[in-house]
């Protein structure tokens, strides 16, 4: 079958593309208790095995976008797919921490291949006027499989093991490569006849100068920051402080990530009505109101369930109404650089990230009777930065670089 632009299968695909990334890490926070258990490590150094995912998954950023600029999408997909998958797979026979920290550093930087290689396909097919309504559709289907992750890894950590989940991803990896490699033409209509580096640089430098796409992507970055972090930390609270199976908090956890859900599916109904500028201005306040209520919870002394979930709902859905308007922006406005400007984005969302799960890590070894505040203090700047760095954009601005 072939995949034609802008044709169903195609739009598939890039909801494939944009899913496994996210979807390799969060089928794996239900188990990482039992990680820790199974190869005797310690929480910390668990989590460490989130953050060296997400800092693969930020430096491979940097090479798919160039990359095919120069090449083309389609050969450089193929070979991130195949590397992926054959990390995906090695993971699975981790016996360490050690070896896991390694193992996930490479998946990550093969997992970078879908996002980039994802949103460069998109900006391939569509105009910018089009991007915003198409990114947000993709992002809604995008959110569909993470969302039901957390419950399938669960389940298999509970009837298999923990490497179970990385036989599920690695098998999804399998399929993409196989549907990639037999159904998807080239589409990058502005391919060069070399990398050049300083053309590559002054390309990257012009994009990091100019505060309409800096207005785009640090909110986005701030956003990940915050939702890894909460991934990072959420995990270790219902079950090592409330008592939660992995089972059981990859059910609680559907509700967090229907805010997700809830955001871009109002987004859409915004879409052609409401700059997305605004949009992307206005949602961040859901994130420092989700932080505000949860520290009032944590310091009124609420243990339960609800008092954490609630507010990652809540935070998750401003991150909804934030992802789609903020990729599109970033990555339409320079369509003959749409794989670097891809690789921008997807670094100041994975590089963010994985700050942010740092950052919980961090202040989760100071403890507290107040379970939920080591987290609160962490994110809180987090959340403060997306309000701030919104207002680099202005309404009327982020119209496409023609010449670039």
């Amino acid at each position: 079958m072939t995949l034609t632009p802008r044709s169903t299968a195609y739009i598939a695909l890039l909801v494939a593309l944009g899913s496994f990334g996210p979807l390799t890490m969060s089928i794996y926070t239900p188990v990482m208790p039992s990680v820790g258990h199974d190869l005797v490590s310690s929480p910390d150094s668990v989590k460490l095995t989130l953050t060296t995912y997400m800092l693969g998954f930020a430096v491979g950023q940097l090479f798919y976008g160039p990359l095919s600029d120069r090449y083309g999408r389609r050969p450089v997909l193929i070979g991130g797919l195949l590397f992926f998958t054959v990390t995906t797979f090695a993971c699975s026979f981790a016996s360490s921490i050690g070896d896991l920290i390694v193992l996930r550093i490479l998946q990550g930087l093969g997992a970078a291949s879908g996002s980039v290689l994802g949103r460069a396909l998109t900006r391939d097919a569509y105009t910018f006027q089009e991007m915003p309504l198409v990114m947000s559709w993709i992002s809604l289907g995008q959110n569909i499989a993470p969302s039901l992750a957390p419950t399938v890894g669960g389940f298999l950590g509970e009837w298999l093991s923990w490497r179970a989940t990385f036989w599920f991803v690695g098998g999804f990896g399998t399929i993409l490569l196989v549907v990639t490699a037999l159904g998807l033409g080239e589409t990058n209509k502005y391919r060069s006849d070399r990398i050049d580096l300083s053309s590559l640089l002054r390309g990257s430098g012009e994009m990091l100068r100019d505060r309409r796409f800096l207005g785009h992507i640090l909110p986005l970055g701030f956003a990940f920051a915050l939702n890894f972090g909460m991934l990072a930390g959420v995990p270790f609270i219902l079950q090592e402080s409330l008592g939660f199976s992995p089972k059981e908090f990859g059910l609680i956890v559907l509700l967090s990530v229907g805010g997700f859900t809830a955001g871009t599916f109002l987004n859409n109904r915004l879409v052609g009505r409401v700059s997305p500028i605004v949009i992307i201005q206005f949602s961040g306040w859901f994130h420092v109101a989700a932080l505000v209520g949860m520290a009032a919870l944590s310091l009124a002394e609420v243990v339960t369930w609800w008092a954490i979930v609630g507010p990652h709902m809540l935070l998750s859905f401003g991150t909804g109404m934030i992802v789609a308007n903020a990729n599109a922006g970033a990555v339409g406005m320079y369509p003959k650089l749409a794989g670097t400007a891809s690789s921008l984005a997807g670094l100041a969302q994975m590089g963010m990230g994985a700050m942010g799960t740092v950052t919980v890590a961090i202040l989760s070894v100071i403890g507290s009777r107040y379970i939920a505040m080591p987290l609160v203090i962490g994110l809180a700047p987090f959340a403060i930065a997306t309000v701030l760095s919104a207002r680099l954009l202005r309404p009327g601005s982020g119209a496409p670089k023609l010449d670039s």
